[in-house]
């Protein structure tokens, strides 16, 4: 039995594949979100289909990942890993780098394994001619009866080569929007900022800017103490990551942010992989705010807790821009509530392009003003002429949607989501990840029972009450948020919220619709942890006399009966 089951869509990606199949497109391209659970889809069609299978992966992280997931789906899958000196050939499931798979010594060994299924990660590289030769030499390209799928977040390439060279047809596509919309990844909301740093002498290379002289453009002091400031502004204590041009970009961007106090880390390809899992590491744990990185964050990075892009490296193309964003759209538990994206983009950058997240993300509007605000003058090091860093424009974007559901942090790494009819999730820490229990009609009925990380936890949970609880009111999405806003506390609410002591002056209808959630949340929590405590000898002396048996009786459950007695209604 999986330890996860799929959330609807991704049970509708997996049918998709199968009928596609069966009906004769052997070459299929998948097309998810970052954040959505592609590595769950690959794991769900290996075990559906249960045949041998090749995953190949052009990066030891995205390696890694996908066993690992796939475990987390399918604890008995047999598993095997070929990448450098490491030859786990012989196994049910094979993950393998492609730089060592297109090797013709190690092409020749996994022809031998007879491998009939296919699964390229992070599909928009399949056209490089590393993945050709592996695709041709096992037999995927004109073999009916083999099935090659790949996964990506961003089918577009923008050096124009199509990938639907390769694959016959795209089986399923989600847009983020959709994703965000439906509640799958969180709200995203951005701040535009130009300045006056020009990128006029920059030129294109496979359809983006020249690394080299984007470097030299944008790595400037006063830039990056422009973006120092903007972080400090807007999303001084949100967990980062800022996207450079190059290496030394990384590294003169994070000694910026440390001057100001501000802990942060550069990560690069080539640095050590010890030191870049220290790294990676002290971000996870909070004990760094801001990794700067070049492109080696861009795939293959899985770390819920970001909530906060820095676009500090202007593009013309959409799918690094994609991916980029991608990385701090995944849920991480109930009160990540959304990602904030800081764009930074200079002179002579087209802001209608995709570059911008008013194209990357359809539903944009702007909501705030143009403001401007005057720098030093400094030196551009690609003309050694004195140039102004201003800010010409900060403009605020609401991205697509709100928060979807109105969880309650209730103490003690426990979460409560209550429906309309007082049924109740709840989320609680266990064995080093999360489960979940729904308590309904008096009864407990786990949803989760196996620990899960969080956001898998999470997304369960919410897939759950989607399909099953009357969820308007705990649906912040439904329209009546914004009304209540606008209207003053119920007499029905004032009450109740004077009875738990609560001050109600000042609140809307919102305000204290939540106050009140959370207050009901926290008294069930009390009542559950009394349900654990024993009878005292008071209970226990106390319904002795009235002839009734304590045998296995809590301390809650006795309170209940007493309080029964004492109102003349026990026993009725």
């Amino acid at each position: 039995m999986a330890s996860i089951n799929l959330f609807d869509y991704q049970q509708e990606a997996l049918q998709s594949v199968i009928a596609e199949f069966e009906a004769g497109t052997h070459r299929q391209l998948t097309c998810l979100p970052t954040g959505t659970g592609k590595t769950i889809l690959m794991a769900a069609i290996a075990k559906r289909f249960n045949k041998k299978i090749l995953i190949l992966a052009h990066r030891e992280e995205l390696i890694r990942q996908a066993k690992n997931k796939i475990k987390l789906y399918w604890k008995q899958a047999d598993i095997g890993i070929v990448k450098a000196e490491q030859n786990e050939i012989d196994h049910h499931i094979v993950i393998g780098s492609v730089l060592t798979c297109c090797r013709p010594k190690r092409l020749a060994q996994l022809k031998e394994q007879g491998f009939e299924i296919l699964i390229i990660d992070e599909a928009h590289h399949a056209v490089a001619d590393t993945y050709h030769r592996i695709i041709d030499e096992l037999g995927f390209k004109n073999n009916k009866d083999k099935l090659l799928i790949g996964v990506t977040a961003t089918p577009e390439r923008n050096d124009k080569k199509g990938l639907l060279d390769i694959f016959e047809k795209i089986v399923f596509l989600r847009s983020i929007s959709t994703m965000i919309d439906a509640g799958y990844l969180v709200p995203v909301h951005g701040r535009k900022i130009l300045t006056t740093c020009s990128l006029n002498d920059v030129k294109t290379f496979n359809g983006d800017f020249a690394i080299g002289e984007l470097s030299h453009a944008v790595n400037i002091p006063k830039r990056n103490e422009l973006i120092v400031s903007k972080f400090i502004e807007h999303a001084h204590d949100r967990k980062a990551i800022a996207f450079c041009a190059d290496v030394k970009h990384a590294q003169d961007l994070a000694e910026t942010f440390r001057k100001k106090g501000i802990k942060a880390e550069a990560v690069w390809g080539d640095m050590s992989a010890t030191k870049r899992a220290r790294a990676l590491r002290n971000l996870k744990n909070g004990k760094i705010s801001i990794a700067t990185t070049c492109n080696v964050l861009i795939e293959g990075f899985d770390e819920p807790s970001v909530n906060c892009i820095l676009m500090c490296r202007p593009t013309k193309s959409k799918p690094l821009y994609i991916q980029a964003v991608g990385r701090g759209l995944r849920k991480n538990g109930p009160l990540k509530n959304n990602c904030i994206v800081l764009d930074f983009v200079d002179t002579y950058h087209n802001l209608d392009t995709i570059a911008s997240l008013y194209s990357t993300i359809p539903t944009v509007s702007i909501q705030e003003d143009a403001k401007r605000e005057s720098f030093d003058l400094v030196e551009n090091c690609t003309t050694s002429k004195d140039v102004l860093v201003e800010q010409l424009l900060d403009e605020n974007f609401n991205i697509l949607g709100k928060s979807r559901f109105m969880w309650i942090d209730i103490g003690g790494n426990e979460y409560s989501l209550a429906d309309d009819m007082n049924n109740e999730i709840i989320i609680k820490e266990r064995n080093g990840g999360y489960v979940a229990d729904l308590y309904r009609d008096g009864l407990c009925m786990p949803i989760v029972h196996e620990p899960l990380p969080i956001d898998y936890c999470t997304g369960v949970c919410e897939d759950y009450a989607r399909r099953n609880l009357k969820i308007l009111y705990a649906d912040t999405s439904s329209g009546w948020l914004d009304l209540s806003r606008k209207a003053p506390p119920t007499r029905g609410q004032i009450m109740k919220l004077q009875e738990f002591g609560i001050n109600t002056k000042g609140m809307d209808k919102a305000q204290a619709s939540l106050e009140l959630r959370r207050e009901i949340a926290l008294r069930r929590k009390a009542r559950r942890n009394s349900d654990k405590e024993p009878i005292t000898p008071q209970q226990r002396y106390f319904l002795s006399t009235v002839g009734i048996d304590q045998e296995g009786m809590s301390k809650a459950q006795a309170i209940k009966v007493i309080s029964q007695i004492k109102r003349g209604l026990y026993g009725s």
